[in-house]
């Protein structure tokens, strides 16, 4: 099997359930000895965008091993694009990061300044209600010029449940959290309005 054919398997409920089981892993400190937690997130999260499906194409840097059933061998590098992917109407930048925090997790230099179509970010972390406020400021700040969105990897799992329909209902969110984004001047009610909306 070629990573072509790894990748469209992962649209398969058995390959989804076993992402989920490496996601609880990391939730549970089990890669924390080997300091391996940030490549499984980045590998988890490329798999649930791969097992949505949809995309026209995807390319993420991350390298994996394809003598060992297409595990993790190194994150992307950090001058680098984790993954983006092309929609039919949009392309996404995804960024997973275990550190949500200023400094951490601000990737515009990784969207383009002029972008022939429309573009979007979107950094994925463990948990939505544990984000520095600094870093929902930031996004405020910059989302008129480069906008970076927030989400979770349980939402995206929740989502997944419905296989068929995920990407329809991710859109939906994308649509309504952009909305947020853009229409509210307060980071602090940006931040309660899409956990709400992550949550619901």
């Amino acid at each position: 099997m070629d990573e072509k054919e790894w990748q469209l398997m992962q649209t398969d409920s058995k390959e989804i359930q076993a992402n989920l089981e490496i996601f609880e892993d990391i939730k549970n400190g089990f890669y924390n000895a080997d300091r391996t937690s940030g490549l499984f997130f980045e590998y988890v999260t490329n798999r649930l965008f791969l097992a949505m499906g949809n995309y026209n194409k995807i390319m993420y840097e991350m390298k994996l091993d394809e003598k060992n059933k297409f595990m993790p061998k190194n994150v992307a590098a950090g001058n680098k694009i984790d993954c983006f992917i092309s929609y039919d109407d949009f392309d996404l930048v995804v960024e997973p990061t275990l550190r949500p925090k200023y400094g951490s997790a601000d990737h515009f230099s990784h969207m383009d300044h002029n972008p022939e179509r429309k573009q979007v970010g979107i950094v994925m972390v463990k948990n939505i209600e544990k984000v520095d406020g600094a870093l929902w400021s930031m996004f405020k700040d910059y989302s008129n010029e480069k906008l970076f969105m927030l989400c979770d990897v349980d939402f995206m799992f929740k989502l997944l449940k419905d296989q068929p329909n995920a990407f329809s209902k991710f859109k939906e969110f994308l649509t309504h959290s952009e909305k947020i984004w853009q229409n509210e001047a307060d980071y602090e009610i940006i931040e309660k309005k899409i956990i709400t909306l992550v949550r619901q």
